[in-house]
């Protein structure tokens, strides 16, 4: 299946970041990661305060690397995986000379390639939504994070438009991409199950759905319904064939910390 940031104009229109928000919502979720690290949110986070020392980041699902090249640049220990290798990765610069480098690996997030305990924080930005089964990845997060770690995750929400009705997605068995991204998406409580089940806990999600809108009405005044339709947000096979009438995606972002005590 061809997914939509393959595109030229999604590409154009979502500013070379592959989910919703682009590069301000990068750097809202990443700021809030370093808040909950050093506001001490969970146990262990003592030496994340440390200034001097440079956090262990992992970007699961990386895309092209815009947020890990970032990140790396000022001054933070990168690993940024996704499933295939992008031409980006080699040919990438940085504004400032000296600056590291992240190290890039084509990898399975479900399968993460770090010891126990490496990552300060992990970062995952609209990815959980396309595998079979996102338990996997979850479960790898809160073993690669150190206890007291922080995981920044966001991904689209299935939501019911009609005030006062549940959404009725069926999120017990596997998801398939069959239908676009959207098809992958889960209620904001299932996400949260998901988390709390691998060891998280929450400490704050934040409702991003307009930033879902935006991209989507830029795709439509652009003329990009290929990838509108890869999303899911056509109307067709994505969100319909897995929801009944009334329920329409949102996108979320969510916090939390590994519970883990111990490596």
């Amino acid at each position: 299946m061809s997914l939509p940031w393959a595109h030229p104009l999604f590409r154009a229109v979502s500013g070379g970041e592959w989910h919703p928000g682009g590069t301000a919502a990068t750097e809202r979720l990443w700021r809030a990661c370093r808040a909950a690290l050093t506001d001490g949110a969970g146990h262990g986070t003592d030496d994340a305060r440390d200034a001097a020392r440079p956090l262990r980041v992992l970007d699961a699902g990386c895309g092209e690397g815009a947020a890990a090249l970032r990140l790396a640049a000022e001054g933070q220990r990168v690993v940024a995986l996704d499933r295939t290798s992008q031409p980006d990765w080699r040919h990438s610069s940085f504004p400032a000379a000296g600056a590291s480098r992240p190290l890039f690996c084509a990898a399975d997030i479900r399968r993460i390639p770090l010891r126990d305990g490496w990552a300060d924080v992990v970062l995952c930005q609209c990815v959980a939504s396309l595998l079979s089964r996102p338990e996997n990845f979850f479960a790898e997060a809160a073993r690669v994070l150190r206890p007291g770690g922080v995981l920044g995750f966001s991904d689209l929400v299935r939501r019911d438009e009609a005030q006062g009705r549940p959404a009725v997605c069926d999120t017990a068995s596997p998801l398939s991409l069959s239908g676009g991204c959207a098809a992958g998406a889960h209620r904001r409580e299932a996400w949260e199950r998901l988390l709390r089940t691998a060891g998280f806990r929450l400490l704050s999600f934040t409702d991003e759905s307009r930033e879902l809108a935006r991209l989507t009405a830029q795709l439509v005044w652009y003329g990009d319904g290929e990838s509108l339709r890869q999303i899911g947000l056509d109307g067709a096979a994505g969100c319909r064939s897995v929801c009944r009438k009334g329920s329409r995606p949102g996108y979320g972002v969510w916090v939390a910390v590994n519970t883990r005590q111990t490596i």
